[in-house]
């Protein structure tokens, strides 16, 4: 299941604030968190100085530094919002878009195949490198193989080859 995003610093600096005012809008009065009150007051107490500094058309560096400072603080109480819905919701994720904020990507999903097929190592496209050659089976996105050239190794100091597309470069 899906939770929402609780870093906010790699939202763009025109998009926080829209994203802010439309969590705190959501989320006060939303029947679904209505212990929520601590973590709006303390949005909306980061939020108005954010948008202020952030209209500032030319900025100084002093209010250049400021304004880094209150974004880092409502990256944090977007974080307290985000973090008190995942708990109270970790498997509605209707009531975790209810706060207006965004959902993770799809987590990857990996799936281990018993797949009866073998790679070949040839020479690579640059002297001394190697080039793993592989068939993938319908379905697989990747395989993945660990080889040694000593059968004696442990299995933890095999190396490990992933081919995509056909090949791999050792």
């Amino acid at each position: 299941m899906r939770k929402l995003i609780t870093g906010f610093a790699n939202v763009p600096k025109m998009d926080i604030g829209p994203l802010a005012q439309n969590c705190l809008t959501n989320t006060i009065g939303n029947p679904r968190y209505p212990a929520a009150k601590p973590q709006t007051d303390d949005l909306a107490a980061a939020l108005t100085p954010y948008l202020a500094a952030a209209a500032i058309l030319h900025p100084t560096p002093t209010q250049t530094a400021e304004l880094a400072q209150l974004r880092t603080t409502l990256n944090q109480t977007l974080g307290a919002v985000a973090g008190m819905a995942n708990g109270l919701y970790p498997d509605d994720e209707a009531a975790l878009l209810s706060t207006g904020l965004m959902l993770s990507k799809i987590p990857e999903r990996r799936t281990t195949l018993d797949v009866p097929s073998k790679f070949q190592l040839v020479d690579g496209p640059q002297p001394g490198t190697l080039c793993a050659k592989a068939k993938r089976s319908p379905g697989a996105v990747a395989l993945k193989y660990l080889y040694t050239l000593d059968p004696t190794e442990a299995d933890i100091e095999w190396y490990t080859v992933v081919v995509r597309d056909g090949d791999a470069l050792l």
